[in-house]
Protein backbone atom coordinates (compact mmCIF):
# COMPACT_ATOMS: atom_id res chain seq x y z
CA UNK A 1 0.00 0.00 0.00
CA UNK A 2 2.96 2.42 1.12
CA UNK A 3 4.62 1.76 -2.37
CA UNK A 4 1.57 2.52 -4.24
CA UNK A 5 0.79 5.99 -2.74
CA UNK A 6 4.56 6.77 -3.06
CA UNK A 7 4.27 5.45 -6.66
CA UNK A 8 1.64 8.04 -6.93
CA UNK A 9 2.99 10.75 -5.71
CA UNK A 10 6.20 10.14 -7.71
CA UNK A 11 4.27 10.44 -11.04
CA UNK A 12 1.52 12.78 -10.32
CA UNK A 13 1.95 15.94 -12.54
CA UNK A 14 1.79 18.61 -9.97
CA UNK A 15 2.32 21.77 -12.10
CA UNK A 16 -1.40 23.06 -12.16
CA UNK A 17 -2.09 22.64 -8.33
CA UNK A 18 1.30 24.44 -7.51
CA UNK A 19 -0.29 27.16 -10.09
CA UNK A 20 -3.79 27.69 -8.05
CA UNK A 21 -1.87 27.50 -5.29
CA UNK A 22 0.10 30.02 -6.01
CA UNK A 23 -2.35 32.10 -7.68
CA UNK A 24 -5.02 31.42 -4.43
CA UNK A 25 -2.00 32.96 -2.10
CA UNK A 26 -1.55 36.01 -4.49
CA UNK A 27 -5.17 36.83 -4.71
CA UNK A 28 -5.32 36.27 -1.02
CA UNK A 29 -2.91 39.55 -0.34
CA UNK A 30 -6.24 41.52 -2.22
CA UNK A 31 -8.53 39.74 0.53
CA UNK A 32 -9.01 41.05 3.49
CA UNK A 33 -9.16 37.05 5.33
CA UNK A 34 -5.43 36.07 7.08
CA UNK A 35 -6.80 32.84 6.98
CA UNK A 36 -7.38 32.20 3.43
CA UNK A 37 -3.68 33.57 2.16
CA UNK A 38 -2.15 31.01 5.02
CA UNK A 39 -3.97 28.14 4.13
CA UNK A 40 -3.08 28.71 0.46
CA UNK A 41 0.69 29.71 1.41
CA UNK A 42 0.46 26.28 3.12
CA UNK A 43 -1.12 24.55 0.23
CA UNK A 44 1.72 26.10 -1.94
CA UNK A 45 4.71 25.01 0.34
CA UNK A 46 3.74 21.67 0.81
CA UNK A 47 3.03 20.86 -3.17
CA UNK A 48 6.13 22.67 -3.81
CA UNK A 49 8.13 20.22 -1.42
CA UNK A 50 6.74 16.94 -3.35
CA UNK A 51 7.49 18.98 -6.02
CA UNK A 52 10.61 19.64 -5.34
CA UNK A 53 11.31 15.75 -3.75
CA UNK A 54 9.73 14.85 -7.10
CA UNK A 55 12.28 17.01 -9.18
CA UNK A 56 15.67 15.58 -6.88
CA UNK A 57 14.18 11.53 -7.46
CA UNK A 58 14.23 12.20 -11.52
CA UNK A 59 17.40 14.47 -11.88
CA UNK A 60 19.07 11.73 -9.85
CA UNK A 61 17.74 9.11 -12.21
CA UNK A 62 18.32 10.97 -15.07
CA UNK A 63 22.33 11.34 -13.94
CA UNK A 64 22.87 7.72 -12.81
CA UNK A 65 21.59 7.16 -16.31
CA UNK A 66 24.16 9.30 -17.88
CA UNK A 67 26.85 8.10 -15.47
CA UNK A 68 26.60 4.79 -16.86
CA UNK A 69 25.61 5.17 -20.53
CA UNK A 70 28.64 7.64 -21.02
CA UNK A 71 31.07 5.03 -18.46
CA UNK A 72 32.09 8.11 -16.83
CA UNK A 73 33.25 6.57 -13.73
CA UNK A 74 34.75 3.76 -15.43
CA UNK A 75 36.53 6.83 -17.65
CA UNK A 76 37.48 8.53 -14.63
CA UNK A 77 39.07 5.43 -12.87
CA UNK A 78 36.49 5.85 -9.50
CA UNK A 79 35.73 3.07 -7.83
CA UNK A 80 32.39 1.57 -7.96
CA UNK A 81 31.80 -0.93 -5.75
CA UNK A 82 33.25 -2.76 -2.24
CA UNK A 83 35.33 -5.16 -4.49
CA UNK A 84 36.80 -2.41 -6.84
CA UNK A 85 38.01 -0.09 -3.97
CA UNK A 86 39.38 -3.01 -2.51
CA UNK A 87 42.21 -3.49 -5.22
CA UNK A 88 43.04 -0.22 -5.68
CA UNK A 89 44.07 -0.17 -1.81
CA UNK A 90 46.61 -2.91 -1.92
CA UNK A 91 49.62 -3.38 -4.44
CA UNK A 92 49.41 -5.24 -7.30
CA UNK A 93 52.68 -7.36 -7.61
CA UNK A 94 52.34 -9.74 -10.18
CA UNK A 95 49.34 -10.15 -12.74
CA UNK A 96 48.75 -13.32 -14.22
CA UNK A 97 45.40 -14.66 -15.81
CA UNK A 98 44.31 -16.67 -13.07
CA UNK A 99 46.17 -15.85 -10.73
CA UNK A 100 47.16 -12.34 -9.01
CA UNK A 101 49.28 -11.35 -6.24
CA UNK A 102 48.58 -7.89 -4.06
CA UNK A 103 50.50 -6.68 -1.33
CA UNK A 104 48.95 -4.58 1.73
CA UNK A 105 50.95 -3.46 5.26
CA UNK A 106 47.49 -3.32 6.80
CA UNK A 107 47.80 -7.05 6.78
CA UNK A 108 51.06 -7.22 8.06
CA UNK A 109 51.03 -8.67 11.40
CA UNK A 110 47.11 -7.94 11.41
CA UNK A 111 45.43 -11.51 12.15
CA UNK A 112 42.13 -10.27 12.57
CA UNK A 113 42.25 -8.48 9.01
CA UNK A 114 43.55 -10.78 7.52
CA UNK A 115 40.70 -12.81 8.35
CA UNK A 116 37.82 -10.82 7.91
CA UNK A 117 39.68 -9.93 4.18
CA UNK A 118 40.28 -13.72 3.84
CA UNK A 119 36.50 -14.38 4.70
CA UNK A 120 34.96 -11.38 1.83
CA UNK A 121 37.33 -13.04 -0.73
CA UNK A 122 36.03 -16.35 0.07
CA UNK A 123 32.89 -15.40 -0.45
CA UNK A 124 33.38 -14.43 -4.01
CA UNK A 125 32.39 -17.38 -6.22
CA UNK A 126 34.36 -16.61 -9.24
CA UNK A 127 37.74 -16.91 -7.23
CA UNK A 128 38.82 -20.38 -6.41
CA UNK A 129 41.65 -19.92 -3.66
CA UNK A 130 42.54 -17.06 -1.75
CA UNK A 131 45.89 -17.30 0.98
CA UNK A 132 47.11 -14.58 2.78
CA UNK A 133 50.30 -14.31 4.99
CA UNK A 134 49.99 -12.17 7.95
CA UNK A 135 53.72 -11.71 8.11
CA UNK A 136 54.32 -10.43 4.86
CA UNK A 137 50.95 -8.56 4.22
CA UNK A 138 50.72 -11.11 0.44
CA UNK A 139 47.29 -11.84 -0.75
CA UNK A 140 47.37 -14.83 -3.15
CA UNK A 141 44.45 -15.44 -5.46
CA UNK A 142 43.74 -17.92 -7.87
CA UNK A 143 40.94 -18.27 -10.30
CA UNK A 144 39.79 -18.98 -13.96
CA UNK A 145 39.61 -16.29 -15.83
CA UNK A 146 37.03 -17.25 -18.30
CA UNK A 147 34.76 -17.78 -15.27
CA UNK A 148 35.64 -14.32 -13.25
CA UNK A 149 35.21 -12.46 -16.70
CA UNK A 150 31.45 -13.38 -16.55
CA UNK A 151 31.07 -10.95 -13.66
CA UNK A 152 31.09 -7.44 -14.50
CA UNK A 153 32.49 -6.50 -11.62
CA UNK A 154 34.97 -9.12 -11.37
CA UNK A 155 36.39 -7.94 -15.19
CA UNK A 156 37.07 -4.21 -14.33
CA UNK A 157 39.05 -5.01 -11.55
CA UNK A 158 41.41 -7.78 -13.52
CA UNK A 159 41.80 -4.52 -15.54
CA UNK A 160 42.51 -2.52 -13.07
CA UNK A 161 45.44 -5.47 -12.07
CA UNK A 162 46.68 -5.79 -15.19
CA UNK A 163 47.59 -2.51 -15.83
CA UNK A 164 48.98 -1.89 -12.48
CA UNK A 165 50.92 -4.87 -11.52
CA UNK A 166 54.51 -4.59 -11.21
CA UNK A 167 55.22 -7.56 -13.02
Amino acid sequence: MENKFKNTIKTMPLSIPMGVAAAGTIASLWLSSKRVHMICGAMWLGISAVHTWQHCQKVKNDAAKVVEKLGIMDFMNIPQTKFDLFVRSVEVSSYIPGRVRLYSKALVGNQGKCREVLAYLQGISELNDVKINDVTGSILIMYNPEVLRTNKELTRAENYIRAHARR
